[in-house]
């Protein structure tokens, strides 16, 4: 459907190629997001908070690494398939008890 979207131009047909261009391309989208949530709460955040946030950083960076060589190394040993029915039973559990809780 989209060619761009789930195979780049110039990757190879292996899954791991589109999704390690996924995940790169997720890096300045999350930091785009951190600066503009760090810019909207300047108010509130303090000096005394960086040593918060320089170890909550460095902790999600690490975890991050750790999550993406899971995925990448998941999805080149099974394929797209597990990865996405997992996704859509998760989603749909999520989805029941969404409409449960109400």
């Amino acid at each position: 459907m989209f060619p761009s979207l789930t195979k780049p131009e110039g990757m190879s047909g292996a899954p791991t190629g589109g999704t390690q261009f996924f995940f790169f391309l997720a890096v300045p989208t999350m930091l785009g997001a951190a600066v503009y949530n760090l810019y909207k709460n300047r108010a509130i955040i303090s000096v005394d908070d960086a040593t918060m946030i320089a170890i909550g950083f460095v902790v999600a960076f690490i975890c991050a690494l750790f999550v993406v060589r899971t995925l990448v190394g998941f999805v080149s040993r099974h394929g797209f398939g597990v990865f996405a029915w997992y996704r859509i039973v998760i989603g749909s559990l999520a989805l029941v008890l969404l409409v449960l809780a109400r």
